[in-house]
């Protein structure tokens, strides 16, 4: 699969997922023809795929913990500065709010890979 540091992780999810989907197909048509050595094989390497996803799933979930407190940071520094001589109480702005759908969204859909 190799490695490309100007592609987002979110395209190896998706080839991981194939890859997963190719070890279970080949399981089971090793399971069909009786040769249980290929299938355990296969069976071990999607175990050590899984633990790549995990793994995946964990540094991609980091990542957007950290922007996001990042954004939180900088939007709790905003409505401290007072506004007309008194502070501002507001909601969260538009792009924290639908990062934090996006992050969660995400998030979902990677554990269910």
């Amino acid at each position: 699969m190799g490695s490309d540091a100007t592609r987002q992780p979110d395209a190896y999810v998706g080839q991981l997922a194939d890859h997963a989907r190719r070890l279970q197909r080949e399981a089971r048509e090793a399971i069909a023809r009786g040769d249980y050595a290929r299938a355990a094989a296969l069976i071990g390497d999607a175990e050590m795929l899984a633990e790549d996803v995990h793994g995946l799933v964990d540094d991609i979930e980091h990542r957007q913990v950290d922007r996001l407190l990042g954004m939180a940071a900088q939007d709790a520094a905003a409505a401290r500065k007072p506004q007309q001589g008194r502070f501002a109480l507001t909601l969260p702005p538009r792009r924290l709010r639908a990062a934090i759908g996006a992050s969660l969204a995400m998030s979902f859909a990677l554990v269910e890979c």
